[in-house]
């Protein structure tokens, strides 16, 4: 499925031919309509990277922030009320919304960096919480930096490999420093998700719900 899945978005995005002014709009829709997505963004950064190779990225990462940005105001300025209930007796996504409201920018960052929970439900949770706009809008910008370099880096380094772009050991040093990369980004993952975890243990079994406003963070 997920092959399956990162060949179409290739398919589709070949259509479109190289890079430049048009194909460029195109893959900025996508990323900004993707964030309205619950799905992980991991396939189709890889099928940019395929298609576009590493010139996607300076599109992708403004696009992304965009769209999370408009998840953030939609979830707490036009359905608050709808969305807290349905996160109220989810203890884990109760328990990321408090952490925000007590570390702020902090916890974005994490999650953004290498959550297991998707990115539209992320930007969700933030909108509940009293995070201002202009923190959660360069915390998104900046910490979703490093997982979309890595997999546009690792789509790249399989289009050059299939095309039989440079000779074997520009290929080889290519494909090492792309595993170089996934493995910070896995380690990063395992961090990331054990500070959930306590996080989500530290919270007090009696916490009141949240209620969605602006705060100092």
């Amino acid at each position: 499925m997920p092959f399956d899945l990162t060949q179409a978005l290739v398919d589709f995005l070949r259509r479109w031919g190289e890079i430049g002014p048009l194909s460029g709009s195109i893959l900025a829709v996508v990323f900004l309509f993707g964030a309205f997505v619950p799905l992980p963004r991991t396939f189709l950064v890889l099928a940019a990277g395929v298609v576009f190779g590493t010139a996607a990225i300076p599109i992708i990462i403004p696009a992304t922030t965009l769209g999370c940005v408009l998840v953030f105001l939609l979830a707490r300025y036009l359905f608050a009320v709808r969305l807290e209930h349905a996160v109220a007796h989810k203890p884990r996504l109760v328990a990321i919304m408090e952490a925000v409201d007590a570390e702020g920018w902090r916890i974005v960052a994490l999650c953004r960096l290498a959550s297991p929970i998707p990115a539209m439900v992320q930007s969700v949770l933030f909108g509940l919480t009293r995070i201002r706009l202009w923190p959660y809008a360069w915390a998104t910008f900046v910490f979703t930096i490093p997982q979309v370099v890595v997999y546009a880096y690792l789509g790249a380094i399989g289009k050059a490999a299939l095309l039989s772009e440079g000779d074997s050991v520009n290929l080889g040093l290519m494909a090492a420093g792309g595993v170089t990369f996934l493995i910070m980004i896995v380690l990063i993952a395992r961090r990331v998700r054990a500070s959930l975890r306590d996080i989500e243990a530290r919270r007090p079994l009696a916490a009141a719900p949240l209620q969605p406003g602006v705060g100092s963070n």
